[in-house]
């Protein structure tokens, strides 16, 4: 049984390559420091607020505790910090 081709059909099967590179060329905002923002820094800010809040609480909190305290400290303010970041983002961009 044979392979269709993926060209078949298609209404630019004659000048492909011109279409890509007219699509690699297209003007836009750069999306780096949007995902920067929205993968990168909530997990770096969980993890070193996680780490601070550990040995913050190392003479407060019960060992058998520390760790779950810690968690949720740390983890309220990742939420915080990411709600600031959106506010501010949203007032940056304002919408058309």
């Amino acid at each position: 049984m044979g392979q269709a081709k993926p060209c078949d059909g298609c209404s630019h099967a004659h000048n492909c390559a011109a279409v890509y590179q007219r699509l690699g060329r297209a003007d836009g905002p750069s999306v780096a420091l949007k995902a920067v923002v929205a993968f990168v820094l909530p997990i770096g800010a969980f993890a070193v607020a996680l780490g601070a809040f550990e040995h913050l609480l190392a003479d407060v909190v019960a060992e058998r505790s520390r760790t779950f305290v810690a968690f949720v400290v740390a983890l309220a303010l990742t939420v915080g910090l990411m709600r600031v970041v959106s506010l501010l983002v949203g007032r940056r961009h304002k919408p058309q």
